[in-house]
């Protein structure tokens, strides 16, 4: 069971989309996706510095990438995401993620800036982990 908790006197997490804690009690599987990014078949980085347009292709991943082992977006209860520049992708990256999201049931997120990712053009990769 998947529970959202939200400590007294915290801030508010969901204006950022995510959540503070999430409790997940006797999950029967945990499904780590390695991280994730705007890359095509061949290897080829699609929308090369375009943080929202990678992101939108990142999330699409992610949610193929989970299906694929019998889960989905609402199962994700970690996420890290790693981008070139903090300041600037932030709010790009959280608008997306609503997207794909909603405002509830929102996993625990930590954002890291790096100083690069593994392909030239990439400026965004996110890692997950769903619990069924």
């Amino acid at each position: 069971m998947k529970e959202i908790i939200e400590p007294p006197g915290m801030w508010n997490a969901t204006a950022r989309s995510y959540s503070h804690v999430v409790k997940f009690t006797n999950p029967q599987a945990l499904i780590f996706v390695a991280g994730q990014a705007a890359v095509g078949p061949n290897l080829e980085v699609i929308a090369p510095n375009d943080i929202e347009a990678q992101a939108r292709v990142t999330f699409e991943h992610i949610r193929d990438a989970l299906a694929a082992a019998g889960a989905s977006l609402d199962d994700v209860v970690d996420m890290t995401v790693y981008v070139l520049d903090i300041v600037a992708h932030q709010w790009p990256v959280r608008k997306v993620r609503e997207e794909f999201f909603g405002t509830s049931n929102l996993p625990v997120s930590t954002m890291v800036e790096v100083s690069r990712l593994a392909l030239d053009g990439l400026v965004l990769e996110i890692d997950v982990i769903a619990a069924l």
